[in-house]
Order: structure tokens, then C-alpha cells, then sequence
């Protein structure tokens, strides 16, 4: 099989949320597929870290969604400052767009609904 390169980067925002979510999806490594990651940003680009203090929405979600990512093909972990894992092993580039479809689509599920700022106040 060809080796397949994947460089992918997205940038979903939810103004009235007050967050921009940053998507990166990248090369393979040896022992595992494509990589994943995802970070929460403000409108000036700052990051959001995923606590309590700062969203009690952002440290609700991080948890549940880095462990639905397994349905987009993706074994993911969280920091304080974003959501990093890869996709399986063997996944073709198809396969990897489906799974950041799905990825993009339960982000845009939860968190275009919001009409007032995420961050605490």
C-alpha cells in the first residue's frame, strides 16, 4: 500500500459561545495512524483551558467527548489545554475525513446552541 499524507487543519468558531475550537489532523506514525488533536480558543486566539474555573461547560464536555472520539476512529486524551490522540491504525485518508466529519458534526451538536459566552464569569 502507498503511504498516505494527511494535513489537515480546521477552525470551527461559535461566536455567540465565545470559542473557536482548532482541529489539527496529522501525519502517521509508526505505531499509530493519523493524529488528532484539538484545542479550545477565545476570540482574541488565547487558549481556553478545560477546567472548572474557567468553563464549567469546556471541563464537562472535554471528558465525555474524548471518549466518544472512539466512535470516529480516534483513541484521544485530554490536557488542561486540549484533546490529542491518533486514528487507527490502517485507516485510510477516507476513512480519517469521515472520522473528522463525525468529530466536527458532535463539536457543532453541542456547542452552536449556545447563545451567551461559555467561560466562567
Amino acid at each position: 500500500m502507498n503511504a498516505q499524507t494527511i494535513d489537515l487543519n480546521l477552525r470551527l468558531p461559535f461566536e455567540a459561545a465565545g470559542v473557536e475550537f482548532d482541529i489539527s489532523v496529522g501525519e502517521s506514525s509508526a505505531d499509530a495512524g493519523a493524529s488528532f488533536s484539538l484545542s479550545a480558543l477565545d476570540s482574541s486566539g488565547a487558549p481556553i483551558p478545560f477546567t472548572s474555573d474557567v468553563s464549567p461547560v469546556l471541563a464537562d464536555w472535554v471528558r465525555g467527548y474524548t471518549r466518544w472520539l472512539y466512535r470516529a476512529g480516534v483513541t484521544a486524551r485530554y490536557t488542561e489545554t486540549a484533546i490529542s490522540g491518533s486514528f487507527g491504525q490502517g485507516m485510510s485518508a477516507e476513512q480519517v475525513l469521515e472520522g473528522v466529519q463525525l468529530a466536527c458534526d458532535m463539536v457543532r451538536q453541542r456547542f452552536e446552541l449556545y447563545e451567551d459566552s461559555i467561560k466562567a464569569r
